[in-house]
């Protein structure tokens, strides 16, 4: 029986993983003009310096934050930081940079890709990373999501352990993959407010509600959605009666979906 179970479950593996090459055919190539770079240093999972002087922030992926002033790494942080590593050096690589060229850091948003092979998507593939989509910067979001799906069925790297924090335990700021019940969806101004069960929040501004067409967004009370991205603890600041602790945007489907 277990002989049997075992065999369904990498049969199952195997299927994901060969319809995902053929997504990643399509979907990971390089889109819109590029450059030849080079690069001097990887800082973590998710950011390089480039040879020009540049910081690239990888679009697509968050990578887990590696510690900073004797505090302790996150998982796999010092893994994905590795993987870049091998990934970009002494490699053909082209630069592809966003829609939205800067964040307000003033970093490059690109996609990076090795050998003719997008550098995000094999990040995600190996479970060392989080799939994005921030728009506009959104070309790549299906051979992300597809990547991201592969490591999270074959429980690779961050997704070994717990896949997300259930809404209603929610207790700190910061990057977050969480899951609860919408308990009510309302309008205010230029956002829709979707309370969940417990302390949280989730915020999807009106003008990026065309991204949320299939969703359904003013339907979604009553549902269970799974939502990333990084959670605003409001208690450092002024919280108005009534108000939830914790707020999370979401700006696109990939990071809100039904279940």
């Amino acid at each position: 029986m277990l002989d049997t179970r075992k065999a369904l479950l990498t049969g199952a593996f195997f299927i994901v993983w060969l319809s995902a090459q053929s997504v990643f055919a399509d979907a990971c190539k390089l889109v819109g003009p590029s450059e030849p770079v080079s690069v001097r240093h990887v800082i973590d999972g998710d950011t390089l310096e480039l040879r020009d002087g540049r910081r690239l922030r990888l679009i697509g992926i968050n990578t887990p934050e590696i510690g900073r002033r004797g505090e302790a790494s996150e998982p796999f942080a010092q893994a994905a930081r590795r993987r870049l590593q091998q990934l970009t050096d002494a490699r053909e690589l082209l630069l592809s940079v966003g829609d939205e060229p800067r964040d307000h850091y003033g970093r490059t948003l690109g996609h990076l890709f090795a050998a003719g092979a997008n550098v995000e998507a094999q990040l995600l593939r190996e479970g060392l990373g989080y799939a994005l989509a921030v728009p506009p910067n959104v070309e790549l979001v299906d051979c992300h999501a597809v990547a991201e799906r592969v490591a999270r069925q074959g429980s690779l790297g961050v997704w070994k352990g717990a896949a997300f924090t259930p809404a209603a335990k929610v207790a700190s700021g910061g990057f977050q993959i969480v899951r609860g019940r919408v308990q009510s969806v309302s309008k205010a101004g230029k956002y829709y407010w979707l309370e969940l069960d417990g302390p949280l929040v989730l915020r999807i501004a009106t003008r990026e509600l065309g991204y949320f067409k299939e969703l359904q967004v003013e339907k979604l009370a009553g549902s269970e959605v799974e939502a990333r991205g990084w959670v605003i603890d409001r208690t450092r600041g002024r919280l108005k009666p009534g108000h939830k602790p914790f707020m999370l945007p979401a700006s696109h489907p990939l990071m809100l979906q039904r279940y």
